[in-house]
């Protein structure tokens, strides 16, 4: 598995993407969300080690967009330039060992185009490469492709309507020329779908929706309802051509009463034929959901011993505050972690009077990836310590909703301190190797590296990088701004840089750093 690894991660610089070598140092980017198709968010790179790593010193740094509070950007890089967009759906591409701006493209966004615009900032989690195309995906639900090396518009579509409530706000999958998008993002009570594109030309291929219309299986609450948002970038494994997302809760959020028992295909994986969109099969991580445990995080395909053999898995997390893995093939449970954050116990449900409850509505795990090191055979979680007080909104409040608002049904408030945790896990058990305690919740994800690090940023400001034997802290950056990604690491010249978008999350706890002006790190080995 380590050298099948090291042969995907390793990507030669692609022609007029920003020049060619120098010296013959060879190029290593981070094409993907999560740099290979797996992803894995592991970069298979060592020049930055556990002995070296105090050496890390800011290369460059650039500026996010203007009064942006929630920057959730993951940048990718291809050959030796790197993509980015801020909340306001703006690309970036600028020199990935220097900074230096290649071009940028701000499209016409109608940010008040729906009811869920208007509720908080919008955030854009990056930006698609495939066949020498960027692809963006827009809040009032536009996708378009843009020349990778000028910017300019190929096509543009219209994936839904944004003012019935719809927004997109993570970026596609490119597999085998199409791009595959899953949305909509808001708990607004529509009904989450992946649909795909003809890459080269923006017509669509294919939609499947993830839970019934109001009226049918087990959506029958009254009013419109729905549920199982696709809030992340589908996982397409490149082996099998099987497409895996993660979906969120059903709605109304805070009440099962009108939708009785497990609520298939929400609160989920869900395998789907990347050809086709015909569903393979599901696995519900949290049945009778009344507390917005979104299995929010985007899937992984990983290896993992069995029996003597290796078998292909699926994981992903569930913001009840567990990971949990399947057999890639048919979606037979493999191993499930133990609750890595705090989980009540009684769990009980939301009333009108108020419940607390924890994980609340912010996790235990949130939408940030997890990590996988190949070497240490552990998979590294991030998540939030955060309890909440939940109260349920009047049945006649329930029943009055538009359709397109916010379809929680009630409020949630922080209770008590809010802090976080970094786990590392066997996938083939779901055994805890080590837990490193974090100052404020960690939303954004982690990065393994070949180096024998994972590095992750949380909402105290800073950007830690860990032994992954044991969960030491080898290092730390104060960014100075709450953190919303995760860490990438790619290699120009021979020179590795590790780069972070900082500037918080719509994942915002009390307590935590004031809010400061978007800005992007990028670090490199100094003297």
């Amino acid at each position: 598995m380590r050298t099948l690894l090291a042969l995907a991660l390793t990507v030669v610089a692609l022609a007029g993407c920003g020049g060619g070598h120098e010296g013959g140092a060879r190029d290593v980017g981070w094409p993907n969300w999560g740099n290979v198709p797996e992803n894995t968010h592991s970069a298979a790179l060592d020049q930055v080690d556990r002995a070296n790593v105090s050496r890390l010193r800011v290369a460059w740094t650039r500026p996010g967009a203007k009064g942006q509070n929630a920057w959730e950007t993951f940048p990718i890089v291809v050959g030796r330039t790197m993509y980015y967009d801020t909340g306001l759906d703006q690309v970036f591409a600028v020199d990935a060992a220097t900074g230096e701006v290649r071009w940028t493209y701000a499209p016409p966004v109608d940010f008040l185009a729906g009811p869920q615009l208007q509720l908080s900032e919008p955030v854009s989690r990056g930006v698609t490469y495939g066949a020498g195309r960027i692809y963006l995906t827009t809040a009032d639900d536009q996708l378009i492709a843009l020349d990778a090396h000028t910017g300019r518009v190929r096509w543009k579509t219209q994936v839904i309507d944004p003012e019935a409530g719809n927004t997109l706000n993570s970026p596609g999958t490119f597999w085998k020329g199409e791009l595959l998008v899953g949305g909509p993002a808001g708990n607004a009570g529509l009904r989450g779908f992946v649909a795909a594109y003809d890459a080269a030309t923006g017509r669509q291929l294919w939609r499947t929706f993830m839970v019934p219309p109001p009226g049918k299986g087990w959506n029958r609450a009254h009013g419109a309802h729905g549920g199982g948002d696709v809030w992340m970038p589908p996982t397409v494994d490149p082996r099998s051509g099987t497409v895996y997302v993660a979906t969120g809760n059903p709605t109304p959020g805070f009440t099962a009463s009108g939708r009785p028992g497990c609520n298939p295909l929400s609160d989920a994986i869900v395998a789907l034929d990347a050809k086709t969109g015909r569903i393979e099969w599901s696995r519900t991580l949290f049945c009778r959901d009344t507390w917005d445990y979104d299995t929010v995080q985007a899937p992984m395909v990983l290896d993992v011993a069995r029996g003597g053999d290796s078998v292909r898995a699926v994981g992903t997390g569930s913001k009840a505050g567990y990971y949990a893995v399947f057999d890639a093939a048919g979606g037979e449970p493999i191993s499930r972690s133990p609750f890595i954050t705090r989980f009540s116990r009684p769990h009980l449900r939301p009333t009108r009077q108020g419940t607390v409850v924890c994980p609340g509505i912010y996790g235990g795990i949130e939408y940030g990836p997890a990590a996988l090191s190949a070497d240490a055979g552990s998979l590294f979680i991030a998540g939030n310590q955060m309890c909440m007080r939940y109260r349920l909104a009047p049945r006649a409040e329930l029943e009055a909703r538009a359709p397109g608002e916010n379809d929680l049904g009630g409020t949630a408030e922080q209770v008590g301190a809010a802090t976080g945790v970094l786990v590392a896990l066997n996938p083939a058990t779901g055994q805890v190797r080590w837990r490193a305690a974090l100052p404020r919740p960690s939303n954004g994800g982690a990065l393994a590296t070949a180096g024998g690090l994972v590095l992750v940023g949380d909402d105290d400001g800073y950007l830690r990088a860990f032994d992954q034997r044991d969960g030491k802290v080898l290092w730390r950056h104060d960014l100075g701004r709450r953190v919303g990604s995760a860490p990438i690491a790619y290699e120009i010249d021979g020179v590795e840089y590790i780069a972070i978008a900082a500037g918080g999350s719509l994942v915002e706890a009390k307590g935590t750093v004031p809010d400061a002006p978007a800005k992007l790190f990028v670090f490199r080995l100094g003297s």
